[in-house]
């Protein structure tokens, strides 16, 4: 198939490489026109690989493809409304941002097919080209508005270092994940530290448990369904990775905090509960957000 990414960022990188390998034909709408004509994935087990692809720099370059995903940050979507309209209704979309925000979002646009996603890598950029794997995880694929017959072909090639999986209840697999990132990603920001040290740091551990109990307290529904073992085996095997939020907060960008953080809480205040712990980390990276805002 012939699919575009828009982002050349550490997801979209590390779909287009596994993508490519599966012999898709790959294209990525890029916005920088200083981004390098070769990209490069390296594994953990090999040196860097050439990822094939071709570059474009306009959306109109992509009214002949099969898919495009959505590979951006969620508050990079709303500047693409207006090109997304204009591609044809019959190209399927692919939503792969943090959060929940997105949803509807994506609900409004004119498309016919729109798929959601949900990726549990660890993968970073090491420079302007190179995107390193650094911990295997799944992407959960599903069905947000429309059908499309051709997903199949997605999975025709298995991989182990990128298994993906399709589910009929996306919007729980979503909300699991924002659960997850709001565990992980405000603390190791306000920590400064890898993934792994909230499970290997004793008190960085406590208060992530914390969180979960009062996340779990609230959300009741998810007793039985989301385990603190969850928790800790993604914590492990993404234990050198930077959470995406720690790395747009070092690297001066704005970070997703309402699209995750933001909309578990908003989803406790719909049930009249308070998240006293998880709050006190949004109020706290509020303030470290607006260090981003002037690199906007």
């Amino acid at each position: 198939m012939k699919i575009a990414i828009i982002g050349a960022g550490s997801i979209g990188m590390l779909f287009g490489a596994y993508l490519a390998e599966a012999k898709h034909n790959i294209t990525f709408l890029v916005r920088n026109p200083n981004t390098p004509n070769n990209l490069y994935i390296e594994k953990s087990n090999t040196g860097e690989q050439l990822i094939p692809c071709n570059l474009v720099y306009s959306m109109d370059k992509l009214d002949d493809m099969d898919l495009i995903i959505l590979a951006v940050k969620y508050h990079h979507l709303q500047s693409l409304k207006e090109e997304l309209d204009a591609l044809p209704k019959n190209i399927p979309l692919l939503f792969l941002q943090n959060g929940l925000l997105h949803l509807s979002y994506a609900t409004n646009l004119k498309q016919e097919t729109i798929m959601v996603g949900s990726v549990l890598h660890g993968a970073t950029k090491k420079n302007a080209h190179t995107v390193q794997h650094l911990g295997v995880g799944v992407t959960t694929v599903g069905n947000w508005k429309g059908e499309w017959a051709r997903i199949g072909e997605l999975f025709l090639h298995h991989n182990e270092r990128f298994p993906l999986q399709f589910s009929t209840n996306i919007e729980d697999v979503l909300f699991k994940k924002a659960m997850l990132n709001s565990l992980i990603n405000p603390l190791t920001t306000i920590a400064r530290v890898p993934n792994g040290e909230l499970v290997q740091n004793i008190a960085y551990k406590t208060i992530a448990k914390n969180i979960y109990d009062e996340m779990l307290d609230t959300f009741d529904e998810w007793k039985g369904r989301f385990s603190w073992d969850e928790v800790v085996t993604l914590c492990t095997n993404t234990q050198f990775n930077h959470s995406s939020m720690l790395k747009d907060y070092e690297e001066g960008r704005l970070m997703e905090l309402d699209t995750i953080v933001g909309a578990i809480i908003e989803e406790a205040r719909k049930r009249n509960k308070k998240l006293p712990i998880l709050n006190t980390l949004y109020l706290l990276l509020q303030e470290k957000n607006k260090v981003g805002e002037r690199h906007l």
